[in-house]
């Protein structure tokens, strides 16, 4: 039983906000991968003891996250892809996990939000809309592995219901933003969704390897009920943008007959300003009080 970890940071609990934990020149760069990581080992540790056999965890944070020194022994790592939004998956994994994973664009109560990068609104496959945790849980289902559990911000749970039911979850964080930002341009959106309230890093290990030991154990006890996820070809990949700067907003199209992967690198059709519409709607701060 070969599974497939994929991480990210901005889902781990601790981790704050864009400028002070997940790039790089960020002050708290390096906590921030060691409570991804050792959030990651969790996992790893409820995986190999509800029966895994082999684990590969694919570091799939823009800069890299993962520290190789903490990470558990018995797992392989995997960072740089020859192909295009491949995350290094392949036909080789029976299942796919996430860890350290926030939730698409524009989702409501989330944190850090973003796909891809922060002038994405949405991002579409087949109609589809998709964050880096739907399309990556394509890509696997292209080859043929199921998505059986992610652990990270609460909001990412919206996503994972629609791309299957029996998905094992764990929250770490729960986001406060209200509204969907939709009319934000890029640098508005960047700053809009940095409130959450975390749970303890401890206790977010000790959830997490519960949730990953459990799914694992019901994935092999139940296998036909976790489908992989792939829409049927041909592929088309409908991306919307935030106005960025001087730049007004945009959408691009791809598109490709038979191969999920090729469609990541396809030609981008672009429609200018004003000839498409938005993928959702606006929702208020004043909406969701309502609704409460």
């Amino acid at each position: 039983m070969k599974i497939a970890i994929v991480t990210d940071m901005e889902g781990v609990a601790g981790v704050v906000n864009f400028d002070d934990w997940v790039n790089p020149t960020s002050r708290y760069y390096e906590q921030g991968r060691e409570l991804l990581t050792e959030e990651t080992n969790a996992a790893i540790r409820g995986f190999f003891d509800g029966g895994a056999d082999e684990i590969v965890v694919i570091d799939g944070h823009g800069s890299g996250a993962i520290n190789p020194l903490l990470l558990d022994e018995r797992a392989y790592f995997s960072r740089g892809w020859a192909v295009y939004h491949q995350f290094g998956l392949n036909d080789n994994f029976d299942a796919v996990a996430w860890v350290g994973q926030h939730a698409k664009a524009g989702t409501l109560r989330s944190h850090l939000t973003h796909t891809g990068m922060p002038i994405v609104i949405d991002s579409r496959i087949n109609g589809i809309s998709v964050g880096e945790t739907g399309k990556a849980a394509m890509i696997a289902g292209f080859y043929g592995a199921s998505p059986i559990f992610a652990a990270g911000e609460e909001a990412l749970e919206v996503e994972l219901k629609e791309l299957g039911e029996r998905i094992h979850f764990v929250s770490v964080k729960r986001g406060v933003t209200m509204d969907n930002g939709l009319y934000l341009d890029t640098d508005e959106y960047e700053k809009h969704n940095l409130g959450a309230v975390h749970i303890h890093p401890k206790e977010a290990r000790r959830r997490i390897y519960k949730g990953a030991r459990e799914a694992i154990e019901d994935f092999i006890q139940n296998r036909c009920k976790f489908p992989p996820v792939c829409p049927p070809a041909p592929y088309i990949m409908e991306t919307w943008y935030r106005k960025h700067g001087d730049k007004p907003a945009f959408k691009t199209i791809q598109r490709y007959d038979t191969d999920l992967m090729k469609l990541f690198s396809a030609p981008r059709e672009v429609l200018s300003e004003g000839e498409y519409e938005l993928p959702y709607e606006f929702v208020s701060i004043e909406e969701q009080y309502e609704k409460q």
